[in-house]
């Protein structure tokens, strides 16, 4: 398997080159392009062998549905036996893509809304975040990814790598994903006054070593700019 992305950090678009008997799982309504003779199975998640695997599933895609208000259904792309084929693919808002290795021992947790595709042995569940959660402005879901293979997130706006080394605070809208190594809190930015005033509100401060992956720009923060210029 071979992968590129394209047209970043605005408008990317990934493309994926599959060998013979390679699959590719993407979230549905995000197939740019594909080759000649894909066939296509559409379920509920990208674990789909088993009774039980896919019961799992298809609470995952209810949860997400409800609370992330991302597509019900995933589909796999397989290339015609024998042969290869190519899958474009790209999230629905404007926005980057960044590509994960998955690794066995070592998972990533996603928020719902940032899943785009995954192959190989990647193992995607959803993970109650506990009632912080509900505070992180990701909601009370997150995605945990682990197995191995390869796993692609999207953002609004650019997707930055930090490389956290103790601690780091970010702005609860801006948060795509985090290597499990870490946990994070809920504070405020700062004293009473800068709570009130300063505009930042609540932030999620990250501790111990992993990577940490953030967007340039938060979603909800733009539809608020919107809204009232719709209105008026």
């Amino acid at each position: 398997m071979q992968q590129t992305i394209e047209f970043s950090p605005a408008f990317a678009m990934a493309t994926v080159e599959l060998a013979p008997g390679e699959s590719l799982t993407v979230e549905a309504g995000s197939m740019v392009g594909m080759s000649d003779g894909m066939i296509i199975k559409t379920g509920f998640g990208s674990n789909l062998g088993g009774f039980f695997s896919r019961v799992s599933s298809f609470f995952m895609a209810v949860i997400r549905k409800i609370f992330a208000k991302e597509s019900f259904f995933l589909n796999t792309y397989t290339p015609p036996v024998g042969q290869g084929g190519k899958v474009l693919f790209a999230p629905a808002i404007s926005g980057d893509i960044t590509h994960y290795e998955m690794a066995e021992g070592r998972a990533l947790m996603v928020q719902a809304s940032s899943y785009l595709a995954s192959a190989g042995a990647v193992r995607v569940k959803t993970k109650f975040g506990g009632f912080k959660s509900l505070f992180s402005g990701e909601g009370a879901f997150w995605l945990h990814a682990s197995g191995s293979g390869d796993l692609w997130v999207n953002s609004y706006g650019a997707i930055h790598a930090i490389d956290v080394q103790g601690s780091f605070i970010v702005d609860t809208g801006h948060i795509v994903a985090y290597e499990d190594s870490l946990t994070y809190k809920i504070k405020t930015a700062g004293g009473f006054k800068a709570t009130l005033m300063s505009g930042e509100g609540l932030v999620c401060e990250f501790l111990g070593h992993g990577k940490l992956y953030i967007q340039t720009r938060d979603l909800g923060a733009t539809i608020g700019w919107i809204l009232p210029r719709l209105k008026s």
